[in-house]
């Protein structure tokens, strides 16, 4: 008896080991190998930011200007050691253009002055100026601008106006002034360039201006976009090509700084 309950011991023993024992798996129960992540596509590199395009200015004067009407004011001293700065109309030493009734008029002082400024206007065989204004310090230096809309005043077609602008350092003495002048026309644009002008914007509208010997417009173009960024130094480096076409070295000097 001893003998077979140590027969049955084992074969239990045995078949406890086996059923614990991990079935051996076959090729058609393998678990299936888990998918390897798809590859993360590497990013598009950004491509360079696009300079900015723009036209050059290149100022052609109209064959039907006139030559030899702009006066630049020299500073320097004055009786009772007044010292003053230069004045310069920004305009060709010819008549300027302009296609517009009511243009902005432009011009540079080469440094502060403590004294009187006056600009006026005027038109031909009339005594009475078609505008004059004045500040009684002009201490600001540098471009300056004046838009004729906001005194009202509209220019005639096919009429020569002149425009004067003076430090006036004594005004019972006028001989002391510093005086600088220039003059401008109003002329139709014809309808080709009038087209031409409805599609272009910025500066490529000012190179327009200029290209049809359009002074005044070209250089308020410029000046439009200057005020809207004024720290962009490309603007005012066209600027200053811009004026040194028309032989304003101060003027242009200034802007390149």
């Amino acid at each position: 008896m001893k003998h077979f309950f140590g027969i049955v011991t084992n074969a239990l023993l045995i078949a406890s080991a086996c059923a614990q024992s991990p079935a051996p798996q076959t090729p058609d129960t393998a678990a299936p190998a888990t998918a390897a992540p798809a590859a993360t596509p590497a990013p598009t590199a950004t491509p360079p930011a696009t300079a900015k395009h723009f036209s050059a200015l290149k100022y052609v004067a109209p064959k039907i200007a006139s030559t030899g009407t702009r006066v630049d004011g020299d500073g320097g001293s004055r009786g009772g050691g007044v010292k003053l700065p230069s004045l310069y109309v920004l305009a060709p030493n010819h008549t300027g253009l302009t296609t517009l009734a009511q243009p902005s008029l432009f011009w540079f002082q080469s440094g502060p002055a403590g004294t009187r400024f006056e600009l006026t206007v005027v038109e031909p065989k009339k005594p009475k100026p078609v505008l004059r204004v004045g500040v009684d310090k002009a201490d600001q230096p540098g471009i300056h601008r004046l838009p004729l809309s906001k005194y009202n005043v509209t220019l005639n077609p096919g009429v020569l106006y002149k425009w004067t602008i003076s430090l006036v350092p004594d005004p019972a003495n006028r001989s002391q002034d510093v005086v600088a002048s220039g003059t401008i026309q109003r002329t139709e644009p014809d309808g080709g360039f009038t087209t031409a002008l409805a599609g272009a914007e910025g500066l490529d509208k000012a190179a327009l201006y200029a290209s049809k010997g359009f002074w005044y417009d070209a250089l308020e173009v410029v000046t439009n976009a200057i005020d809207a960024a004024p720290k962009d130094k490309e603007l005012r480096r066209q600027r200053a090509t811009l004026l040194e076409q028309a032989g304003l070295k101060d003027a242009a000097a200034s802007e390149r700084k």
